[in-house]
């Protein structure tokens, strides 16, 4: 069954497809997510059981869904669905009931449920440079307005990259952009059940290869960026930028996703500042006098205390409270300019790739030395100095 699935899905047969399912409003569910799915540009696309299942007679499995997408996806990567089976009149298998997996799987980090496709009624998709840009059919003059920004954006960041000279051996080739202006939509893709964040205009979100093994240098295939279409970047007067800054921002983040070594029950992820610093260095190196202005506006009367870093731990880093939360990406992203200016981007974006291959204090320590010939503790102490020098008002010692 699902061999024929993937059988009808390749030769875009829509009746091939549907005579799996069984029910009317089944079938009539399936047929939007099997139109959606046929406008995507996958190189990657079928059906496959896993162990998991529940329920007598394997009645209930757990199925993958395992597809790579041209130009964006790495590796295969997979969305985790729940079937239940039945018999029709004449005693023939056929599946009565479509799921999200309520859970991933055995060795699986997330379900990445839902994807668009289960979504929308009618999926609208954009298709230029290296970025597939997607939303409900009933934004789609917005989606269409705002892709292009979103595709320069993802040429910016590669530019930048490519004329550093960095390792380029495992950056993304592009990235799945989805435009959703309601709040309560937004907050779910890929994510069941999550929290809605309020003070997040975009997030990339990591997908994991499917099958990785634990000892796979590659844990991650590919992402999936999610972006609040009814704020201020998309509404503003000045939208064209916004879209272009937001678009750098989370493309940033999906361009180095594949490095990430993450993996296990408790992976040990990179530091916060060192992800959303490189980041925000990518959105804003393109326009400094915006980030100038940005800077002194919300540093203004700060001080930087003895001691003090850039935060690393991602529950402080994503403060509730929205000023101290913008402070951190500030002084995060000045992390990485202080780094660029004196280092090079070669160095600062390849010890920012060596900290999502390694991550962890141990580690960190000899990226300092190995990049900068230098050790953690000075870089901090230059890195305040650096910041009380350039941006004015910014007061403290040490």
């Amino acid at each position: 069954m699902y061999a024929s699935l993937t059988e009808a899905l390749k030769n875009k047969d829509e009746n091939a497809y549907l005579a799996s399912f069984q029910g009317d409003e089944l079938k009539a569910q399936q047929r939007k997510v099997f139109r959606n799915l046929v406008k995507m540009p996958f190189t990657v696309a079928r059906y496959e059981k896993t162990s998991w299942q529940a329920g007598a007679a394997d009645t209930v499995q757990g199925v993958s869904f395992v597809h790579q997408i041209k130009n964006v996806d790495v590796a295969p990567v997979y969305e985790e669905y729940q079937f239940t089976f039945g018999a029709n009149a004449a005693g023939h298998r056929v599946i009565t009931d479509v799921q999200g997996a309520s859970h991933p799987f055995p060795e699986t980090s997330s379900t990445f449920y839902p994807a668009p496709w289960d979504v929308y009624d009618d999926m609208t998709v954009w298709k230029g440079g290296r970025v597939v840009v997607i939303s409900d059919k009933s934004h789609a003059a917005d989606t269409q307005r705002f892709a292009p920004y979103i595709s320069q954006a993802a040429d910016d960041d590669e530019t930048a990259w490519n004329r550093s000279g960095a390792d380029k051996s495992a950056l993304s080739a592009g990235a799945l952009v989805v435009l959703e202006p309601k709040r309560e939509v937004y907050s779910q893709f890929y994510r069941q059940g999550a929290k809605n964040d309020s003070l997040e205009a975009g997030v990339n979100l990591s997908l994991s290869k499917f099958g990785a093994k634990y000892e796979d240098s590659l844990q991650f295939g590919g992402s999936r960026i999610v972006m609040d279409s009814s704020l201020s970047r998309f509404t503003e007067p000045d939208w064209k930028s916004g879209v272009r800054e937001i678009g750098r921002h989370e493309i940033a983040h999906a361009m180095v996703a594949p490095y990430n070594s993450a993996r296990g029950a408790l992976p040990i992820e990179v530091d916060s500042w060192i992800s959303e610093g490189f980041a925000g260095y990518m959105e804003s190196r393109d326009n400094p006098a915006a980030a100038k202005a940005d800077t002194e506006r919300t540093l203004k009367g700060s001080k930087l205390v003895f001691g003090e870093t850039p935060e690393d731990d991602a529950n402080a880093f994503y403060a509730k409270d929205a000023n101290e939360r913008h402070r951190n990406y500030v002084l995060a992203r000045l992390a990485i300019k202080y780094m660029a200016e004196k280092y090079g981007e070669k160095t600062t974006f390849e010890f920012v790739t060596s900290m999502y291959r390694k991550p962890g204090y141990s580690t960190e320590r000899g990226y300092y030395a190995q990049h900068m010939n230098t050790d953690r503790r000075t870089f901090m102490e230059e890195w305040r100095a650096f910041v009380r020098k350039t941006v004015p008002g910014v007061g403290g010692e040490g």
